[in-house]
Parts: structure tokens; sequence; C-alpha cells
């Protein structure tokens, strides 16, 4: 069986499936780390931590790299496995993986665009719902061993007749557009470029203002960017001041998309009313941070794609593309192909709001 180096194992029975094929080594178990704690140089140890073990007899012996939890991956790692054939993403953000270096090389970098879009979709509903209703808190009063009485002047916003900007109207945008369509708002999206056809299908308004317009206008701004030089810290202090006092933010891309301090200072300085993140930089925040003892505020635990139907499908697109990369196949959804291939389903170069 191939060898193939892996950050962190995948749920059981989606790693049965990847055994079925290749012979993985988890570098979170041959340094005994966490995902989270692993940085480049980790990555690059565990090539000769393998070695040292006898797993295998040479760097040359490894030939493919699976990003499962996304440790960060650069030429650090693969410039000690020349015989690399393919990397595999597992999730449509690629910004840990230094995909010009693998270009250039001609390495295949595969991803799984679409499969996480409607769960995470629903999910960014659901914050949107929650903050507005005050969810998290009332049920924390509610089973609070010291609640006696419920406070019925404790009002929450209704959502219906109010503006939801989306910043981002690629694939997760477009969920997002289409879960909250019932909820009555008033949709604008941002983008890089309009989608005349989808905006329509949508009921969904193209903000011909900007950025800029769509968050002076919105009452919740969700973001639904992927992470990219472009688009880290595109919601700074000068943006998040742009928003009405009484909006919401809304992050289910990516922690880096937000300057995180400006965010904790606009809270707290009344600048906006409340946020709703599913994604913080780091992941998990420190137990002290200010974002964690909010009222305003709810904070979930990355799970956008949580779902046991559409994690097995993930799973199922990164194993697809790195047997194809092994079999010196075109991969059936990949970042960029080798230089022999003409890619199938390739991303664009820049990430920036789609």
């Amino acid at each position: 069986m191939a060898a193939v180096l892996c950050d962190c194992p995948f749920f059981p029975e989606f790693q049965a499936l990847f055994d079925a094929k290749v012979r993985c080594f988890f570098v979170t178990e041959l340094l005994g780390k966490g995902v989270d704690e692993l940085t480049k140089d980790d990555m690059a140890e565990s090539v000769a931590a393998l070695c040292k073990r006898g797993d295998i007899r040479l760097a040359s012996d490894i030939v493919a790299v699976v990003s499962h939890q996304h440790a960060p991956l650069g030429p650090e790692t693969f410039d000690l496995l020349p015989s690399l054939r393919v990397v595999s993403n597992h999730g449509v953000g690629y910004g840990h993986i230094d995909s010009a270096y693998l270009r250039k090389r001609g390495v295949p970098l595969g991803y799984t665009p679409g499969a996480a879009s409607a769960p995470t979709g629903e999910l960014g509903a659901g914050l949107i719902l929650a903050s507005a209703r005050n969810i998290v808190a009332s049920i924390q009063k509610a089973r609070d061993p010291a609640t006696t009485s419920f406070n019925p002047y404790w009002y929450g916003q209704r959502v219906a007749g109010t503006t939801l900007g989306i910043v981002g109207f690629g694939e997760l945008g477009q969920s997002l557009a289409a879960v909250t369509r019932g909820f009555g708002m008033k949709a604008l999206y941002y983008s890089r470029s309009r989608k005349k056809v989808r905006e329509e299908e949508l009921g969904v308004d193209w903000c011909e203002g900007g950025l800029d317009e769509l968050l002076r206008l919105s009452d919740f701004v969700a973001l639904c960017v992927s992470s990219s030089p472009e688009t880290r810290g595109m919601i700074g202090a000068r943006e998040l001041a742009l928003m009405k006092p009484s909006a919401t933010l809304v992050n289910i891309a990516r922690g880096d998309i937000v300057v995180q301090d400006a965010l904790v200072a606009a809270l707290q300085g009344g600048k906006i009313a409340a946020a709703a993140l599913d994604v913080t930089t780091p992941e998990p925040l420190p137990r002290d941070h200010p974002l964690l003892h909010m009222e305003n505020v709810i904070v979930t635990s990355h799970i956008g794609s949580a779902t046991r139907t559409d994690r097995r499908r993930m799973a199922e697109m990164c194993l697809e593309n790195l047997l194809a990369g092994l079999e010196g196949r075109e991969l059936p959804t990949a970042v960029h192909q080798s230089g022999e291939h003409g890619a199938k389903r390739k991303a664009p170069e820049s990430t920036v709001p789609v």
C-alpha cells in the first residue's frame, strides 16, 4: 500500500475507507501532539520520526499527503518528500497549504468543494436566529439552578423585515441565501463578480455600492468567503465602524477573515450589537478570551459541516482525489492538477468573495 502522511485520523468510520486503500501515518500520533498544536516544523519533523521509528526506510517512501484538520503544510515538509505525487485537502479552504509551491513543483492539489456549503449555510441560519432571539442565553437561564423566575421583558429581535448582508456569493453564500429565504429578510450580497441568474433565483439583491454599502445597510452581516491573502483581515476596525450599532456579525467562513481584537473592541464599545461565530483564531480560543465571556456573543466549535452525511462525503471526495493522484489520473476536484493535465474543476486563483 502507498505510504501517506496525514495530520490526524478521520472519524473511525471514514478512516476505514482510507485504510482499505492506503497506509496512513498520523503526525499527531508520531509527535504526541494535538492537531491544533502542529506547526510547519512539526509536519516536517514527523517525516524524520517515521524513518527513525522504522515505519518507512526513506522519506521517499511517502508518496502523498492528506490534510484532514488543516495543519500548516509548506516547503519545510514537501522538500523532504521527493516522491510526492499528490496532496489531498479535506475541506474547501486551502490557505494552510502552500499551493503556489505545489503548483510550481507540478504536484496536484485536491480539495472538497460543495460538500460543506449546504450544512454550513444551515448553521449560519441557526446562528442568526440564536443571536437574534437570545436562544443560547435563554437555555442557560432556564437550566441555571439559581433561576426562580423568568424576565418577561427580555426581548430579542425579529429577523423578519431586517436586512441580511452576505459577504461572498459562492456556494456557501448561496446556500445561506437559500436557507434564509423563508425568514422574510431582505437579502443583499457583495462578491467579486455579479451573479444575476442566481440572485434572481434566490431573491437576493446585488449591492452596487460594494462592501462598505452592504455593511452600512445590513442588520446581519454574514461572512461566507474563503481564507486567502486577499480576504484575511478584511473585516477590521474600519469595517466594523461602518456597521449599524444594532447589527450582528455572523462568521461561518474562517476566523482570520476578521481582525479579532477589533471585533472585541467593537463589541465592548457598542459599535455593533452582537456576534455569532462558528470560527475564530485560534480554535479553540483561550479560556479567558473576552469573546467567551460576553453575553452578546455566541461561539460554536467550528461545526459548520459537522453532520455525518456531509463529513462522509467530504472524506470520500478527499480519498477520490488521493487515489486519482496516486494513479496519475486527473483529480476529480482540484485546486490545480499536475503540469501534465488541465483541471477538471479548478479553484479560482484568488478566493476573494466569489
